[in-house]
């Protein structure tokens, strides 16, 4: 027998010991190397997984209408919001002097007045969301041209 064979038939356990160190510290190794790779790698695939998921059809077409109907949305408060003006103020006029009003003539002033502002806040909220939405770059380039760039 040679030197090794003597060595590993003499000591069975302690070459058991060695060559499982051996393995561990390898698979270690490729471990690192791995995982080195995939840092590398990572914000690569990423960026791929962000424009797929971007320029999918669904949320091309799901963003460009939403725009078109936000805006339409928001046009048509204008209209809303002058009827619930006229109201208001055609209530005034045919209620007389405030000192003079009933209660029940200031419970209808105070809810004609609470419609006209709920749909002012309800087109700034349709603003607010839209002017954000053009601001996020995934969203924003399925604006078409005749749409504004915010609204106000």
């Amino acid at each position: 027998m040679t030197s090794f064979e003597d060595r590993i038939a003499r000591k069975p356990v302690r070459t058991i010991l060695f060559a499982g160190i051996a393995f561990i510290g390898v698979i270690g190794a490729l471990a690192g190397v791995t995982s080195l790779v995939n840092m590398a790698i990572n914000p690569i695939v990423q960026a791929g997984r962000v424009v797929n998921k971007t320029i999918d059809a669904d949320n091309v077409l799901g963003n460009y209408e939403w725009f078109k109907r936000q805006a339409a949305d928001y046009g048509a408060f204008d209209a809303k919001i002058a009827t619930a003006q006229a109201a208001v103020d055609s209530f005034v006029a045919a209620a007389g002097p405030r000192t003079a009003w009933t209660f029940e003539d200031k419970q209808e002033s105070a809810r004609l007045n609470s419609v006209l502002q709920g749909l002012k806040s309800q087109k700034a909220g349709i603003a607010a969301e839209y002017n954000a939405r053009s601001q996020m770059l995934n969203r924003s380039i399925f604006k078409s041209n005749d749409l504004p760039e915010s609204l106000n």
